[in-house]
């Protein structure tokens, strides 16, 4: 790649000349000294024409001359007018109060607010150095999940604070100091999520992790993060709506044929998908699928049911045939163990499903086909195979040739959360009013914790989680006949569609 470098009293027929060279392409470097102002320069660097200050052996890229860019900067004059700004910042106290006081200064220009350079200044000087938003995640987490924390986070807890505050609504707000925050930004945020989601519930989840992180900061770490002295406008943020309670009940016949479709595409593209360099061959991976058939037939909760150990999925020594799969305490929702029976024919059934996921190395009973970390299937997937059926994933969506292979064979839209409200009749019609709650974890009290001893033989396991099931608070008895009504309804409606029903593609 070409390289050339000039000194010249820059001029906006140099800025016009970049600016036509910067086409697709285009290759090589060009740099502009500017002898006017000292440290600046204008630079083309393949389609990208960009301002640049190199000061005190400080390096900043100060902007970008392509109209409609982020960190844009419409002329010579405005770049030696902002250069001379960021060295007096620079001069001040360094890089970070440079660098914070451009992503100030953009803010200001793109959202037209009548602020001055003087009003900039004041309100960042004091700030600088303290803890960024970032920082206050990660210092909230970690004591969080402190051993001596009063109430430690589950996995769960910390998996959603994440997911949260990964979307990209928030990547500008993240390296931002938590002290610079305003309750405009997080309404904004707010308002994108009822915007983008039918449900409130992702906004909801904003608005209360939000106000848990700096709630946190602000009254134990108060100094350093900066946040003493605020007004904790977190508290006063609502997302003005209510959450309907769900009532969808896919029906013992629809979760069935889901199943079977689910298999089906194991094995053969989806009609009309657009396929991505990284996606599988066919429209659903094997593992994915059997964690699917998992999720549906357990009818637990779909974090807690993938996030399962080989270890923890083991023969019950007291019922020849059958399985006991077991939770921690860290795992499930209510912070209690569960242990739950497997019937033999689920046991065989899941086996042939099994059989056909790789990663046998895996410590997970359902380990993620994807990437080199030892990581289970995560919870969307499982939901991803019903988005994928039902034409609603990102790739499916670009296309219009994308068939609902759900509407397509007269199944409406469900989630696999909502096989836990098709479990309740099918117990209530069996004369097992209770079963649902012990199947689905919802009586269970007693506690125990399955990860505490590492270096324990599987013999040792298999009798800790013998104990833990037949202690009496398990209802193991009623958890037993309640699952094998369960799979049975459930299978037996399987093996009847496979041999009768044929699938429609259209």
């Amino acid at each position: 790649m070409t390289t050339i470098s000039d000194k010249a009293d820059l001029r906006p027929s140099h800025l016009t000349d970049f600016l036509k060279a910067a086409c697709p392409g285009h290759r090589g470097s060009h740099y502009i000294t500017d002898l006017k102002c000292t440290g600046l320069s204008l630079r083309l660097k393949g389609e990208k024409v960009a301002f640049f200050l190199r000061y005190k052996g400080i390096s900043k890229t100060l902007g970008w001359a392509h109209e409609g860019e982020a960190w844009y900067i419409p002329s010579i004059k405005a770049a030696r007018e902002l250069a001379d700004k960021v060295k007096r910042q620079i001069d001040f106290g360094g890089e970070p109060y440079a660098e914070e006081f451009l992503r100030q200064h953009h803010h200001v220009v793109e959202n037209k607010l009548d602020l001055t350079h003087d009003d900039i200044v004041r309100e960042m000087r004091p700030k600088v150095g303290t803890w960024t938003l970032q920082q206050c995640i990660d210092k909230t987490i970690e004591d969080k999940t402190a051993d001596t924390a009063t109430k430690p986070w589950r996995a769960p807890t910390v998996s959603t604070l994440r997911s949260t505050f990964a979307k990209p609504e928030f990547a500008d707000l993240l390296d931002m100091p938590a002290v610079n925050l305003k309750r405009s930004d997080i309404e904004r945020i707010r308002d994108v999520m009822l915007t983008k989601h039918a449900s409130p519930s992702p906004a909801g989840k904003v608005v209360s992790n939000v106000s848990t992180v700096l709630g946190h900061c602000q009254s134990v770490h108060g100094g350093q993060s900066g946040l003493d002295r605020v007004e904790p406008w977190w508290k006063l943020l609502t997302v003005g709506r209510t959450t309907k309670p769900r009532t969808r009940n896919p029906g013992v016949e629809n979760i069935a044929k889901s199943l079977i479709l689910a298999d089906v595409y194991t094995m053969k593209r989806l009609p009309g998908r657009m396929q991505a360099k990284h996606d599988h061959k066919y429209g659903i991976r094997d593992g994915v699928a059997a964690a699917f058939h998992w999720v549906c037939l357990t009818a637990q909760r779909q974090g807690a049911a993938l996030a399962i150990r080989r270890i923890d999925y083991v023969p019950d020594p007291e019922n020849d045939g059958w399985y006991l799969a077991a939770w921690g305490e860290g795992v499930m929702k209510a912070g209690v163990a569960h242990v739950l029976p497997i019937p033999p024919r689920l046991v065989r059934h899941m086996a042939s499903k099994l059989d056909q996921v790789g990663r046998p190395d895996s410590q997970w009973l359902f380990p993620s086909e994807r990437g080199k970390n030892d990581i289970h299937v995560h919870r969307s997937s499982t939901l991803s195979v019903l988005k994928r059926l039902g034409a609603r994933d990102a790739l499916t969506k670009k296309r219009a040739t994308a068939v609902d292979l759900l509407a397509a064979n007269g199944i409406k839209w469900w989630t696999p959360h909502d096989t836990r409200r098709t479990i309740t009749p099918v117990m209530d019609a069996a004369g097992i009013p209770g079963g649902s709650s012990v199947v689905l974890a919802h009586e269970v009290r007693r506690t125990d914790r399955l990860d505490v001893a590492n270096d324990e033989s599987r013999e040792q396991h298999v009798a800790r989680i013998t104990r833990l099931a037949y202690g009496g608070a398990q209802h193991l008895h009623l958890k037993r006949k309640a699952m094998t009504v369960w799979t049975d309804t459930v299978l037996d409606e399987y093996d009847r569609l496979k041999r009768e029903w044929q699938p429609l593609e259209r």
